[in-house]
């Protein structure tokens, strides 16, 4: 649960994938961002993950030789299931939810850099509305937000308030909270 950035798209000139990866290194150690370069010849997927805040998830740049961006689930499983395969896959993401809202903002404009230089076609999907505004408010309202729930639904599970006896899936522990917020008037558009 938090804000997310979702992107997805194939570089312009598969050919400048080095170039970006190196364009990348540089932008992440002048940021004093965290990476690790990758050069995955069994799955034939190269580029870079940088991590640019420590409470946030690494970006994710893995190319195939066609320049076709990938997401960090095809370096790390071998196998997806067929369930849980789907438009989600497509997408390579970086959750900012917990970092300082300026993170959020210089990964949504590293993105605009991007696709301005290597990947015209890049489709980026940002839970903040960040992207399409550019407006600080917004993304600062949307995370102040998702932060207050984030915050009530651990009140609730320390409070005592959810009981969980008899529960022996997720889907009862679900079914009980949603009994929970109901009662809290969360059942309402």
């Amino acid at each position: 649960m938090g804000i997310a950035i979702h992107y997805k798209g194939i570089m312009d000139d598969a050919c400048q994938i080095d170039n970006f990866t190196n364009e990348m290194l540089d932008i992440s150690k002048e940021m004093g961002w965290k990476y690790n370069l990758i050069n995955d010849k069994e799955k034939q997927l190269k580029g870079i993950i940088t991590s640019p805040h420590e409470k946030s998830e690494g970006m994710t740049f893995l190319f195939d030789p066609k320049g076709k961006l990938h997401s960090i689930v095809d370096l790390i499983s071998d196998e997806i299931d067929e369930e849980f395969q789907g438009e989600a896959f497509e997408y390579a993401h970086i959750k900012t939810q917990f970092a300082p809202l300026d993170t959020h903002i210089a990964v949504i404009k590293l993105l605009k850099y991007i696709k301005s230089k290597y990947i015209g076609n890049l489709n980026v999907i940002d839970e903040g509305d960040y992207w399409d505004t550019m407006d600080k408010a917004v993304l600062k309202e949307k995370m102040d937000f998702l932060a207050s729930k984030i915050d009530l639904i651990g009140d609730i599970l320390n409070s005592g308030a959810l009981d969980l006896k008899g529960s022996k899936t997720p889907g009862d522990i679900a079914d009980k909270l949603e009994e929970v917020f109901k009662k809290l008037g969360f059942d309402k558009g």
